[in-house]
């Protein structure tokens, strides 16, 4: 079995003995001083105040996704009418060439491709 000094155990015991006389007339305050209807009350403060602000973080993550939508509807928008714009540039080019080449078969030589040299 396992002896333990009376000076060690008393010095344990007297530190244990300390912390409740100070600890207990505190929280002895703290329950008398408020009735279960005043707990009551400072929760539902707490909670409309935690649930408020949920409600201005929801707001402004809903506003910022709103935000981004718009930036990326505007970006494939610019991207969609550069692409009509170089399929145009494209297209012009094509009927061009057909064009010279329809006038090169025909004897138009001014219009035939030149060698490159």
């Amino acid at each position: 079995m396992l002896k333990i000094n009376a000076p060690k155990q008393s010095a344990l015991g007297g530190a244990l003995a300390l912390a409740i006389a100070v600890a207990a007339p505190a929280l002895a305050a703290t329950q008398q001083a408020e009735t279960p209807e005043e707990a009551r009350a400072r929760l539902n403060a707490e909670q409309a105040a935690a649930a408020k602000a949920q409600l201005e973080q929801n707001a402004a993550s809903q506003a910022a996704y709103e935000a981004a939508v718009k930036a990326r509807e505007a970006e494939v928008a610019r991207i969609e009418a550069e692409t009509a714009r170089q399929k145009a540039e494209y297209d012009a080019s094509m009927k061009k060439w057909e064009a010279d080449v329809a006038a090169c078969n025909a004897g138009d030589f001014s219009r035939c491709a030149q060698p490159k040299q």
